[in-house]
């Protein structure tokens, strides 16, 4: 239909078109897809182009592993291949991928960040326009979201797979929160649903079905849909771009299953949820963050510091972003601003007026949140330092936000902005017509200061308007503007903002009274302005201002509005002389008492003027009518001179004198210019008759040149003869060559068939008879089809034979796969050409090979590749899950390759390389060696090459030793020399801690036993020496008994007192320690527990502080807290020193603090003291105990909730205290 052919250009062949699905998938895509073949059918339509992320480095399968799910032909796409419906076309590795109308052309991948599926659909879109159809499944990242944007905005339809059936949902997820996915569905029900939308709307018409429909019809359609959307939303869409307008339109029809625009046209009008979703597709936007980089780059060097040059602080900087869409262009404006400007930014006042016409664009640009996705355009440390992390989004930070006005606007329609140093408006010009694109640069022309500047999109330019805006940067498209700044005038059209009244009108309203003004205004003009026309540039008439009739009348014949054919007699001529004036000076022109007939033959006077419209994209001119006063003069003149006064008739002949005078004058005036148009026709004639002589002069050449020509015909004759002769020599070598290739196919062992034009076998090898257990009787002379009880009758080779071989004069390598019942199955290659007999006959020579145990093979060989593809998938994925790192070293090349896991082991980041060298220098040097050593010993062979080693890695920038397991394994050729070395890596740090844990605990233990052996066995030695001498004294009575006595107590009582330790230690760490709480007086206790401390020397203990403090505690566990901090100070502390317990009230809590005057301890070992099994041996001095006392100490004071520590320096002695609560 014609509104839906002309979204195409006129070259494009509407027969031909057919979809182009383009399938982008990535991680997870590849059984996403095989249940998308499932679903296609045999006869579609359609093309599919699969472009998958692929290793550059290693050949592809994928046709093979995707022909088992379908019977559709599926190919791996060559250099400009061109596209056919129903076939499967699958992009090789290592290639960016682009359609240029109907061909698919191949590229190298340079640049591994290119995203291949976004520039594959990018150019589809360009191309084939609402014949596009993008589809995003499984994938991670967000390739194809930016390709699914473009092909929308061309009027395609765009795919994504659900999330939920996605193996790796990161690509559909954010084609689907990017707005540009029209359906999301599993990947097994695209195709279904696609087909029902492309069933009914059928956009391929052919030529007949085209001429069949009524364009005008539906181009007043057309107009009416505009006028849904104008009443609707206030956006009058008429001047804009046509095509992109139309489709958009055509794929909201197909979208909604509409075929006749006059169905949708209806449908609109009643449903308003259309009416906006109409409205938004035509409003669809592709931006990014600082598109075009070098814009905003020459913005910074060259624009900003000449427009801040002249700028007060206290002067703001202005700019106006017009068509904002969702906010990426203010803001990429203001970023750039912020970084030009630092820190001087806050002296500066910047306003950024940012709008568009979409309400729902300007919303989302307030909010300034956007996803990851969609900071593309912009460098880390950008997105770190203006943006703030949302719930999972970024938003803009409010300094740049405060900097940005966005409102909602319509720069064609309201007025504009004022004061403006610089206007960007990218990408909005190329969607409008030129009409509108001058009406645009007028605005922005009126709202920049004189000499602001104006920034363009990449395809657009100022066009005609070279007065307003002078180039400053073709390239990047900015301009200055120059020139007086005349006033905005709002030249929206009247029509186009008024309802129409016809019959097809929208819920139009006839509002409000006419302003009397107005009446009175429009009395005025129509009484007193002279009457005239408007005409285009080929004078036809397209307004009639007021009544013409005296000048202009319909001229008989074929209808027709040119003023010229129009004008009465003896005004044509006069209307074009003025018309020719005014186009040529650029200014209104006027002749008065021009002369012309009325019907009945009477002559009148008129005066007309031409003025040229110049304020208009196209020129039109003016032409305004007056009757002369010499009408009436002429007619007394003529008629009535008799029956005047004589005065008064030689005033009457006067005048008539006066004005034939002028009329002459005029003649002359008129005679001159027609002379100088002659003479300058006569130059032109003369130059054209001196061309005629020089081609008269090359014809004269070209007569002498055939002359030439026939004698050397005739030398061309003689030696056709001999031609001729060594022809029949040729004759004879043909027939020797006929006998050759008799012989040579009689001896071929291969099948071979010749055919005639009704496709009788000819003749056949004995290669085909032997093949296909045939005889010679039963083959030639019989139609192939017949062949072996007609199974050589294969619809495949019938179309081959049929349809492609008399078009193409062969076909090549087609793979037939049959099963015949007399051989079995067999798959073949059947290739056959077109040749011409000396008779003109017709041949065809069919050539068979047998592909089938070829077949099986690759068949094999694919599974096999499709189980190592599997078993790489499954180790990769379990090296990744371990934490290992892979390498590579190749002893040839000397290449070392590791992978992300082993550079981030040794400090490395994913882009730096790394060499053999550089991983040496990265090992400890105490390990460097032997890690060297330990390789070459694996490279020359030692058990049987294998490397497993362990050493310490200090990374790229000293940063702390990591402990590496590398386990690896030497490869050699038949030479024995190494020519490959891989293997893995393996983070064992927090192993080795453990281990040199293990080990301090080991030895803690050690220490332990020693300590307690050596404790309990000097008690038990002095008891057993002591019951010794006592069992001699038993029967004579000696003075040193009680000594014995008293020495063998103390033994008993120390081996006690140890057995209680490794109790308390052993109930403290199985959490079985009671406290029996009560509460007492704190001063008492430690007062008795001075009576009963042993002092080995003389010391004295001195009680401190407030001695009513009562405590709530377990006073014989505190008792003993406090005897072992005591013991530790006369241990520690020199003979003849105080040793003062002092007792402090901190809040709720009470502090006792136990205070010596000893040598104090390290610094290094307070940390220690209270850790089980530490002993504080110091200074040079070896002390008895087990280093379990303070630790006690510690848990007890912990089980009261109260706390415990030290404090002390060197040759100042030490106070340990410890707190209770009160």
């Amino acid at each position: 239909m014609s509104l839906h052919g002309s979204v195409f250009p006129d070259n494009v062949n509407l027969e031909k078109q057919f979809p182009v699905v383009g399938i982008g998938a990535s991680a997870g895509g590849i059984e996403a897809f095989k249940l998308f073949l499932k679903s296609i059918p045999e006869k579609s339509g359609m093309a599919y182009v699969f472009v998958q992320h692929l290793h550059p480095e290693y050949d592809s399968y994928l046709p093979e592993i995707f022909q088992k799910s379908t019977k559709i032909p599926i190919s791996l796409i060559e250099n400009n291949i061109h596209l056919e419906p129903d076939h499967i076309y699958v992009i090789p590795p290592g290639n960016i991928l682009t359609a240029t109308d109907g061909v698919l052309k191949l590229d190298p991948l340079k640049n591994k960040k290119v995203k291949t599926i976004d520039v594959f659909f990018s150019s589809l879109a360009v191309v084939h326009q609402s014949f596009a159809v993008g589809v995003v499944l499984s994938g991670a990242l967000n390739d194809g979201t930016l390709g699914l944007q473009v092909i929308k905005s061309h009027g395609g339809l765009t795919f994504a797979q659900s999330e939920d059936s996605a193996i790796f949902d990161s690509m559909p997820k954010s084609a689907i929160r990017s707005g540009a996915v029209d359906f999301v569905l599993p990947a097994g029900q695209i195709i279904e649903k696609l087909i029902s939308i492309n069933r009914p709307f059928r956009t391929n018409y052919t030529q007949s079905e085209i001429k069949q429909n009524e364009p005008e019809q539906d181009e007043e359609v057309f107009r009416q849909l505009l006028t849904v959307l104008r009443i609707r939303r206030g956006v009058d869409f008429t001047n804009y771009k046509q095509s992109t307008i139309k489709r958009r339109m055509v794929r909201r029809m197909a979208l909604n299953k509409f075929e006749e625009p006059k169905e949708y046209l209806t449908f609109l009008r009643e449903n308003k949820g259309e009416q906006d979703a109409l409205y938004n597709d035509m409003l669809i936007s592709v931006t990014d963050f600082f598109r075009d980089p070098k814009s905003f780059e020459l913005l910074c060097t060259s624009i900003f510091p000449v427009l801040l040059l002249h700028k007060t602080a206290t002067e703001p900087l202005r700019i106006w972003v017009a068509g904002c869409a969702t906010g990426e262009e203010a803001y990429s404006m203001a970023i750039c601003l912020q970084e030009y400007l630092g820190d001087k930014v806050s002296a500066r006042k910047i306003q950024i007026f940012a709008t568009d016409v979409s309400e729902q664009a300007i919303s989302r640009a307030r909010t300034g949140i956007y996803r990851q996705t969609e900071l593309d355009g912009l460098s880390s440390f950008q997105v770190q330092q203006f943006f703030n992390k949302v719930d999972g989004s970024y938003q803009v930070n409010k300094s740049i936000r405060d900097m940005c006005v966005f409102a909602h606007h319509n720069l064609l329609k309201d007025p504009p902005f004022s004061k403006i140093d610089l206007v960007s408006c990218r990408n909005v010009m190329i969607y409008l017509e030129p009409v509108l694109q001058k009406r645009a640069l007028n605005t922005f022309h009126y709202a920049l200061n004189e000499r602001g500047y104006l920034l363009m999109g990449k395809s657009e330019t100022i066009g005609s308007s070279t007065d307003l805006f002078l180039p400053v940067d073709k390239n990047q498209k900015i301009y200055q503007s120059k020139g007086p700044h005349g006033k905005f005038r709002n030249v929206t059209s009247e029509r186009s903002e008024q309802t129409l009244k016809d019959i097809d009108q929208v819920n139009a309203d006839n509002g409000g009274e006419r302003d009397i003004n107005k009446i009175a205004d429009a009395l005025l003009l129509s009484k007193y302005t002279p009457a005239g026309v408007m005409v285009n540039q080929a004078f036809d008439i397209i307004q009639f201002r007021g009544k013409t009739d005296a000048w202009l009348a319909v001229s008989p014949g074929k209808p027709s509005f040119n003023v010229l054919k129009m004008a009465r007699e003896g005004l044509s001529f006069e209307i074009r002389n003025l018309l020719h004036m005014a186009k040529t000076r650029q200014d209104a022109v006027r002749k008065e008492g021009i002369s012309f007939k009325v019907d009945g033959g009477q002559q009148q006077y008129v005066n007309i003027e031409v003025v040229q419209l110049s304020d208009n994209e196209e020129a039109y001119y003016l032409i305004l009518f007056q009757n002369s006063i010499l009408s009436g003069t002429s007619f007394l003149a003529e008629n009535g001179a008799s029956s005047l006064h004589p005065q008064e008739n030689v005033n009457a002949w006067v005048q008539r004198i006066d004005q034939l005078e002028k009329e002459l004058s005029q003649t002359r005036e008129d005679m001159r210019a027609i002379t100088e148009v002659q003479e300058a026709a006569n130059e032109e004639l003369q130059s054209a008759n001196e061309e005629l002589l020089s081609g008269s002069e090359e014809l004269r050449s070209l007569n002498e040149e055939l002359e030439t020509s026939t004698e050397e015909l005739q030398s061309t004759n003689e030696e056709i003869t001999i031609v001729n002769n060594e022809l029949l020599d040729r004759n004879d070598q043909l027939n020797n060559s006929r006998r050759y290739t008799e012989e040579i196919f009689n001896t071929i062992h291969d099948p071979l068939v010749i055919l005639d034009k009704e496709l009788i076998v000819l003749r056949a090898t004995d290669g085909f008879y032997n093949m296909f257990r045939v005889n010679e009787e039963d083959t030639e002379g019989k139609f192939v089809y017949d062949l072996g009880n007609k199974q050589w009758n294969i619809p495949a080779l019938r179309h081959q034979l049929e349809d492609i071989l008399p078009e193409q004069g062969f076909f090549k390598a087609f793979e037939v796969d049959h099963v015949f019942k007399t051989i079995g199955r067999r798959i073949m290659q059947l290739t056959a050409r077109q040749f011409d007999t000396y008779t003109h006959e017709k041949l065809t020579l069919l050539a068979i090979h047998d592909i089938t145990d070829k077949r099986k093979v690759e068949e094999g060989l694919a599974e096999a590749e499709r189980l190592l593809a599997e078993s790489k998938e499954r180790l990769h994925f379990a090296i990744e899950s371990a934490g290992i790192g892979a390498w590579d070293y190749n002893l040839q090349t000397k290449e070392l390759i590791w992978d992300n896991r082993n550079k981030e082991l040794f400090g490395l980041e994913p882009a730096d390389a790394v060499d053999f060298d550089t991983f040496l220098k990265l090992i400890h040097s105490d390990d460097r060696d032997a890690t060297n050593d330990a390789i070459n010993k694996a490279l020359s062979g030692v058990n049987g090459g294998e490397f497993n080693f362990e050493y310490r890695t200090i990374g790229k920038n000293n940063q702390k030793l990591r402990w590496i397991k590398s386990k690896g394994k030497a490869y050699f050729d038949k030479d024995k020399k190494p020519t490959r070395f891989i293997g893995t890596v393996l983070d064992v740090s927090i192993e080795k801690e453990l281990e040199q844990t293990t080990l301090g605990l080991l030895r803690k233990k050690d220490e332990f036993i020693s300590i307690a052996s050596h404790e309990l066995k000097t008690p038990i030695t002095t008891l057993r020496a002591s019951l010794q001498l006592l069992d001699r004294m038993k029967n004579n009575p000696s003075p040193m008994l009680p000594k014995f006595l008293d020495q063998a107590s103390r033994s008993v009582e120390r081996i006690t007192r140890l057995i209680d330790e490794l109790l308390n230690v052993n109930s403290m760490k199985e959490g079985q320690l009671r406290l029996n709480k009560h509460s007492f007086p704190i001063a008492d206790m430690l007062k008795e527990c001075c009576g009963h401390v042993r002092a080995i020397g003389k010391y004295e203990l001195i009680v401190q502080g407030d001695e009513t403090l009562l405590v709530n505690a377990d006073e014989d566990r505190v008792d003993q807290v406090v005897v072992n901090l005591v013991n530790n100070a006369v241990k520690y502390a020199p003979e003849g020193k105080n040793i003062y317990l002092i007792i402090e009230k901190e809040g709720n809590a009470v502090k006792i603090s136990v205070k010596d005057s000893g040598p104090g301890i390290p610094k290094d070992k307070i940390p220690h003291l209270f850790d089980r099994y530490y002993r504080a041996d110091y200074n040079g001095g070896q002390y008895s105990g087990m280093g379990l006392g303070l630790y006690i100490c510690s848990e007890i004071i912990k089980r009261h909730d109260g706390t415990i520590g030290v404090d002390s320096k060197i040759g100042e002695g030490a106070t340990f205290w410890f707190t209770l609560p009160l």
